[in-house]
Formats: C-alpha cells, structure tokens, sequence
C-alpha cells in the first residue's frame, strides 16, 4: 500500500513539473515574446557589429522579421556617421523607412535595402535597423561600418612601342592619350592632349607605386608637365624615366627605358620603347 501511495505521489510530481515547464515557456502578459529579427549584409555575410569594406563598396541589408506574441506595427532604419544618406534610400519591396508595416507583412516582413557606393567617405557609419510590434515590444540589429581606402593591385607590366618616321606623326601613343609630332634638333618631343595629364614621377615610382589608388593619387598630388623630351633625337641610349599619365580615367605608370635612332631614305627613325602599368 505504502509503495502504490509513493508512486502515485511521484507520477503526479512528475506530471506537475512538466505542466509547469510548458506553462512558463509560453508567452504571457507578464514574459510577451518579442519580435524576431535576422539580418545579413549580402556582400560580406555579415550578421551585425563590426565590418570593413573599401572605399566605393556597395552595401545589400537584407532582413527576415517575425511576430511574437503581438502583430509587427513598425520598421525603421537609422544610419548615422560618415556616410548616412539624406534621404534613406528605398527597400526592393518599394518602402520608404519609418515603415509602418501593413496587413500582408504584420506576421512576416522580408526585404532587402541597398545602398549604393556606401563608401563614399572613409570613415565610421552605423547602420541600426528595428523592428517594433503593436505591444511596443522592439528587436535591433547594428551594423558598424568602417571604409577604409581601397587597394587595387597594378595590373602587370606590358611592353610599349612609340616610333616616328622622317616627318610623320608617331605611332603607339593614342592609348595613353600622348602625341609625337615633332622632335627638337637634340629630342624627340612627347606632347599630351587638352584630356590627359602627364607626370614625372622619378625613376623610383616604377616599383614604389603598387596600387591603382596609389598611381592616381600620384599624378594627382604632382605638378602635370605638357611634353616630355628625356630620349635623344640623335643617338642610341638607354633610359631610367617613369612618367604618370592620367587619360579617359585610367592611369599609367609609364617606364622609358631604350630610344634607338636610325637613318634612312624615308628620314630618321626614332623608336622608344619601355613598359607600362595601369
């Protein structure tokens, strides 16, 4: 009798604690279940706080927000620091932030928010996205953004002819936005066009400039020269000129190293030849 009494006490403890556990799981007026919210930057697969990205970078918020125990009532967007837009931009879905969510998203809203070139300045930005519900109830995710100046490797170095017959205009320079169309009784005269700056870096440049950033920062810093006349117009030599050249938006890093003159019946030919980045 005693062992029946003990286990029915026991079956009914046990059945009373998992009453219990289930009971205090669940959403109530004093514990409500708040909004969920899962966010993911697209082109870093970031989920919030710290990120990098470059200088120009485009940045894809894309989000997944769930009711709790009440109906979503809002969605806001704030982004304040070095690249806060003014105004926010619009959701793929067409909303505009603070969005007061409708009937068809008050359970589920998903969407996407892109901001275009975010990286205009460097800097520090913070993106903050939240989620409130009709019980006041919020969700938030932060995005802390640091742009830092892009590196893009020069491309490898390619070989450049530029030659010029008796009288006539040179060939190879259109590229670089160069003209050859006369030479002086000691040089031959390189001359830019009205759309190209040109630059002498010093012989150092070839291998100290790396980056695409770091070659337009350097024609942009130097003081633009119109002609470059370094290679003789009477004899062969060999040459250790680096000029930057900015045309049609692409910089060149430009190494002069040979200039071969040779006579001939149709007049003097001067051939100059080197290499060059971009």
């Amino acid at each position: 009798m005693q062992r029946t009494v003990m286990k029915k006490l026991s079956l009914l403890g046990i059945s009373l604690a998992l009453t219990l556990g289930f009971t205090s799981c669940e959403p109530n007026d004093d514990n409500p279940l708040p909004p969920s919210l899962n966010m993911t930057e697209e082109t870093s697969a970031s989920t919030g706080g710290a990120l990098t990205i470059n200088q120009g970078q485009d940045l894809v918020f894309t989000w997944d927000s769930r009711s709790g125990s009440a109906k979503l009532e809002t969605f806001s967007v704030e982004v304040v620091g070095a690249n806060a837009p003014s105004p926010l931009p619009s959701s793929e879905a067409g909303n505009t932030f603070p969005y007061e969510v409708s009937n068809d998203d008050d359970e589920s809203y998903v969407d996407t928010l892109v901001f275009n070139n975010a990286g205009t300045s460097l800097g520090q930005t913070a993106y903050t996205f939240t989620v409130t519900d009709q019980d006041g109830e919020t969700n938030s995710v932060e995005f802390n953004v640091t742009v830092e100046a892009a590196s893009t490797p020069l491309g490898s170095a390619q070989s450049f002819t530029w030659e010029r017959v008796g009288g006539n205009d040179g060939t190879g320079l259109a590229q670089f936005g160069l003209e050859w169309t006369s030479n002086s009784s000691t040089s031959a005269i390189v001359k830019t066009d009205a759309a190209t700056k040109m630059v002498d870096l010093g012989s150092a440049a070839w291998t100290s400039i790396t980056t695409k950033e770091g070659l337009s920062a350097a024609i942009s810093d130097a003081s633009g020269i119109n002609e470059y006349t370094g290679v003789s117009a009477q004899q062969n030599d060999t040459y250790d000129d680096v000029l930057g050249v900015s045309h049609n938006g692409t910089s060149y890093l430009i190494h002069v190293t040979n200039g071969d003159v040779s006579s001939g019946t149709a007049g003097t030919t001067i051939t100059i030849t080197g290499e060059y980045k971009e």
